[in-house]
């Protein structure tokens, strides 16, 4: 029952020719805007139009290289990756992300002044580095990422949820028990945090002379509230098999 977890533009040409060069001046100046090139990105994303993605992020970049553009470029590098073996645009997308961390050190806020948003931005660039990182199949240094990430943001629910998965995946239970029981904490509602919190539990529990799992009270809660939140979810069959599987 150990499971890997772990993500057509229409032509107007015709109407361009009809419109005046200052209206299509004007229009193209609208549509180059940081808010209209944000649009574009997130539609591009939402689509998986990575090219359109890349290019909306690249023009964002270009009018100004701030930490969030630049983690909106490297994320749509990485997902433009999807599917390829070349491990060149993967590094290209790790050096991204590196710049937009140097660029969010270049605009920490003073001493004393709020920084909560600042430390979730950090916090979402070392995420998606880990993301990069793990995909490279450099484990330890993503699940570092991901600790980084969950000791910055606000809300680190996802975060640590990456650790736990991660950890789950490489067939460190007890680090994936440490990192699920954070994850749930901070977020309650994550329905694969439980699945693999209960998973890991499950996986050392001792198994009685009748054959059944002697499972711990947490591992049956874990189980159960996947099921709450995700009874149609992906791993309800495996999580129905374990409670199947256990000593009442």
């Amino acid at each position: 029952m150990h499971r890997t977890l772990f993500v057509t533009a229409a032509t107007f040409m015709a109407f361009l020719l009809a419109v005046p060069a200052s209206a299509q001046t004007a229009q193209t100046g609208a549509q180059n805007t940081p808010q209209a090139l944000k649009a574009t990105y997130d539609q591009a994303m939402q689509t998986k139009d990575w090219p359109a993605a890349l290019a909306a992020a690249q023009q964002l970049v270009g009018n100004n290289a701030t930490s969030a553009n630049l983690l909106l470029l490297a994320n749509a590098q990485l997902y433009a990756t999807t599917g390829q073996s070349d491990t060149g645009p993967l590094e290209a997308c790790l050096a991204t992300y590196d710049r937009a961390l140097a660029a969010a050190q270049q605009e920490k806020p003073a001493e004393g002044q709020p920084d909560t948003a600042w430390k979730d931005g950090v916090s979402k660039v070392y995420v998606g580095r880990g993301n990069a990182l793990l995909k490279l199949k450099r484990t330890a240094e993503a699940i570092d990422n991901y600790n980084r990430a969950a000791e910055l943001s606000s809300n680190p629910g996802l975060a640590y949820f990456n650790v736990c998965a991660v950890s789950y995946n490489i067939g460190e239970t007890t680090a994936a028990v440490t990192a699920c029981r954070k994850s749930v904490q901070a977020d309650p509602t994550r329905a694969n945090a439980w699945f693999v919190l209960g998973s890991s539990l499950f996986a050392d529990a001792p198994v009685s002379s009748v054959g059944k799992v002697a499972i711990t009270a947490e591992t049956r809660q874990a189980l159960q509230k996947y099921l709450e939140l995700a009874p149609d979810g992906p791993h309800a069959a495996d999580t129905k098999a374990m409670l199947d599987m256990a000593a009442k």
